[in-house]
């Protein structure tokens, strides 16, 4: 996770943390490890739902019948 020291709070009158701000660089550092875990979450879930998986062999062999036709 990133390593933000630079975190600066908005507080309303009686003191309540209301939002934060950040250096430009901690966020666009946060949005791209965000999309790496989704990423990570999406292949996981296609793992899972996968089936009927072909060997490497195969799959090349198929490619390569597809191309000469």
């Amino acid at each position: 996770m990133s390593n933000m020291r630079n975190i600066a709070y908005v507080t309303d009158e009686k003191g309540n943390k209301k939002n934060v701000l950040l250096r430009l660089s901690d966020f666009e550092k946060m949005q791209g490890e965000i999309e790496d875990l989704e990423d990570a979450l999406a292949l996981e879930r296609a793992r899972r739902k996968a089936t009927g998986f072909k060997k490497w062999k195969e799959f090349i062999k198929e490619v390569e019948t597809a191309r000469k036709a």
